[in-house]
């Protein structure tokens, strides 16, 4: 049995093969990002990029590998990335959606109320980009003069029919901040989603709960927030620490064969073979401790990615019927997700994200429309 941090998302959240957002146009905002080759190969889906700080984009922020964009380019790729880089292997649920950047950060990422209200209305501004879903991994302090505005921002986007998925946060027992706060929104906590076959049970991430006010309870539905695959921002000391150390591990190991145990050459000293053995250690000890799975991808953790895996399923719901509404993908998408035992609802909302069971209740309203 593979564990949950060995399968890709698709794997691990048994979801439909079928649908992979063909035909929809997602949003993303976020603090950066970078035009990583899981979006750009074998062709741009990248529609646009904008700046919410700006007027207008600084183009060397967003095609040189900043520090702020990581975020961002893990929160868009682990929905809608192909996985390009990996031959397809760690690909989002959407891999095959068109996707429209939405820089919000600004000095290194810090995020202004004002900022976040104006990225989300991108959409309205811009109705020729086609946007269905938007997604926002991140959230502004509570006492940001413009917090009341970041969920207005997003009641007037779902009005204009487009569905925005937000991340509840990361600390438990504590409100999530807008535009997870925003009744409008389809808030989404974390879950220990274990996968198919493996042992353990789901569990929540200790994400944030609670009701923003009277009437309003989030998260509305909890999705994976541990093992999450992305790729790493190339050019940074992340990804250059990650491509040393798998080489490394290579030659280790090599060596412990070829001069440890050949018949062929000569049998390395038991000082030798010490010394090799716990630099092997120490490096694949390196490699799990920074959630490294290969050269390209790291393990992530968080609300801010089980938001956008969210928002990925949403986008299969659209491929297979793209008349849903959205009061229509929040029904499908909690009407089919499955409760949490013996966890309260004010932790779970819904329960945990069934990305198959949407799908098909997508496509049996498809099936209802041609019935008609």
């Amino acid at each position: 049995m593979l564990r949950p941090q060995f399968l890709s998302i698709p794997e691990r959240l048994e979801a439909s093969r079928d649908h992979r957002g063909r035909g929809v146009v997602m949003g993303f905002v976020d603090v950066g990002f970078y035009p990583h080759p899981d979006l750009m190969q074998p062709r741009r889906r990248i529609k646009a990029y904008a700046d919410a700080a700006r007027d207008e984009p600084v183009g060397s922020e967003f095609f040189t590998a900043q520090p702020f964009g990581w975020h961002g380019t893990m929160t868009a790729c682990s929905a809608a990335g192909n996985g390009y880089v990996s031959g397809g292997r760690y690909r989002g649920l959407a891999s095959e959606a068109d996707v429209v950047l939405i820089k919000a950060g600004i000095d290194g990422g810090r995020v202004r109320g004002k900022h976040v209200a104006h990225a989300i209305r991108l959409p309205l501004r811009y109705p020729q980009l086609g946007i269905r879903i938007l997604n926002v991994s991140l959230g502004v302090f509570p006492n940001d003069p413009d917090r009341a505005d970041v969920e207005r921002a997003v009641a007037d986007v779902v009005a204009a029919g487009i569905a925005v998925f937000a991340a509840a946060g990361n600390t438990a027992g504590q409100v999530p901040p807008a535009p997870g706060a925003a009744a409008e929104a389809i808030t989404v906590g974390g879950g220990r989603i274990a996968g198919s076959g493996d042992e353990g049970e789901d569990a929540p991430w200790p994400s944030s709960f609670g009701s923003p006010r009277e009437g309003v309870h989030k998260p509305d539905l909890l999705a994976p927030a541990i093992w999450v695959p992305a790729p790493m921002l190339p050019g940074t000391l992340v990804a250059r620490e990650a491509i040393a150390l798998f080489q490394m591990l290579t030659v280790l190991e090599e060596a412990t064969v070829e001069h440890g145990f050949s018949e062929t050459r000569r049998i390395a000293s038991p000082e030798e073979q010490h010394s090799v053995q716990g630099l092997l250690r120490a490096v694949a000890g390196r490699i799990e401790r920074c959630k490294y799975i290969s050269q390209d991808y790291q393990h992530v953790d968080g609300t801010s990615f089980a938001s956008p895996i969210t928002a990925s399923v949403a986008a299969q719901m659209l491929e297979a019927c793209p008349r849903l509404t959205p009061a229509e993908l929040r029904e499908g998408l909690l009407t089919t997700a499955e409760p949490l035992k013996n966890v309260d609802r004010s932790v779970q909302g819904a329960g945990v994200l069934q990305p198959k069971r949407a799908v098909e209740w997508a496509m049996q309203r498809a099936s209802a429309d041609v019935a008609r």
